[in-house]
């Protein structure tokens, strides 16, 4: 998978197309770039599968990953949105958690 040329809104649109058929890419969660959850009833809470950090070009994951670490702890997201069982960051060549 390459998406070199691509804004970053583009290439979470594609890795939600080729990994994660079925669930729902569409929930934002604070300042997380990428979340999956399970489809749900409106009445029903969310529960979240992924949380990850988006970059287009080439980065770095394990520095992508320690951003969503820090920014999921500064805003103290964990308090408001039970945290997922993954964590994860992608670029334009790469996917990791």
């Amino acid at each position: 998978m390459a998406y070199k040329d691509l804004r970053e809104e583009e290439i979470k649109n594609k890795i939600e197309q080729a990994y994660f058929e079925g669930l729902d890419c569409t929930k934002i969660v604070g300042n997380i770039d990428f979340c999956v959850t399970v489809p749900t009833a409106p009445e029903q809470e969310v529960q979240s599968l992924f949380w990850a950090e988006a970059k287009k070009g080439q980065s770095d994951i394990y520095k992508s990953i320690v951003q969503l670490i820090l920014t999921v702890g500064k805003a103290r997201t964990f308090d408001k949105s039970l945290p997922p069982a993954f964590l994860g960051a992608f670029d334009a060549e790469k996917i990791g958690s």
